[in-house]
């Protein structure tokens, strides 16, 4: 397994111009909050022309998409962490194997535990996203 690039703020490569996702893929948990707490497209366009731009609150803006997109990328990494221990755990279901090809380091050796760190460390980025979302809609203009 290799190891994740540095998540030090700074020391990450610059995200492509155009991040936006197609229709085709799904939402991950961090999009899917974003835009339910802003409530529609518009709103949700006009926060990434807001992070882009020169406005005031720009770096919060920046802030927010950033935050969605780590909590995305960390669901992903648990998804396929998941799928792996499921993987593990059916093939020591399977009755055509005998307990000689059973490793002696249990069925899921250290996947279990870091299945569980990372389920931990996404609840805790999206928890997280819940906090900047909220300081970044109390930063709007009011509009009466």
């Amino acid at each position: 397994m290799t190891n994740p690039t540095s998540r030090v703020r700074g020391t990450a490569k610059a995200p492509p111009a155009d991040t936006s996702s197609s229709p085709t893929d799904p939402m991950g948990p961090g999009e899917q909050a974003v835009r339910e707490v802003l409530g529609n497209n518009e709103a949700y366009r006009h926060l990434r022309t807001r992070a882009h731009g020169g406005a005031s609150n720009a770096l919060l803006a920046q802030l927010v998409l950033d935050t969605a997109k780590e909590a995305d990328r960390l669901y992903a990494r648990l998804r396929l962490q998941a799928a792996h221990a499921r993987d593990r755990l059916n093939d020591a279901l399977n009755c055509r194997r005998t307990a000689a090809f059973i490793p002696v380091s249990g069925v899921l050796n250290s996947c279990g535990h870091s299945t569980d760190l990372l389920a931990a460390r996404t609840a805790q980025q999206l928890n997280q996203l819940g906090l900047v979302l909220d300081t970044y809609k109390a930063s709007l203009p009011r509009t009466a």
